[in-house]
């Protein structure tokens, strides 16, 4: 079987854009706003934009909501 990974599977499920999905897989591991931009060396203002994307496409409301959403991609029994 050559099933994707969850965060692959997360992408493919929500239209993600390569940079979505690290300011998610950003938020899953390092937390807030601040913490995700630094560690991928753009502007928060840029990570808050595509944190908008992001709820927008995911129907997540808050930033626990995308970290639970990958937690069931990673976890379907959590689902």
């Amino acid at each position: 079987m050559d099933a994707p990974s969850p965060p692959e599977a997360v992408a493919q499920a929500y239209k993600l854009t390569p940079m979505e999905l690290r300011v998610l897989l950003g938020v899953v591991e390092l937390g807030g706003v601040p913490a995700v931009a630094h560690a991928l060396g753009i502007a928060e203002t840029t990570a808050k934009t595509h944190l908008g994307h992001l709820y927008e496409k995911t129907g997540a409301g808050r930033q626990a909501d995308l970290v639970k959403l990958v937690a069931e991609f990673s976890n379907p029994l959590l689902g």
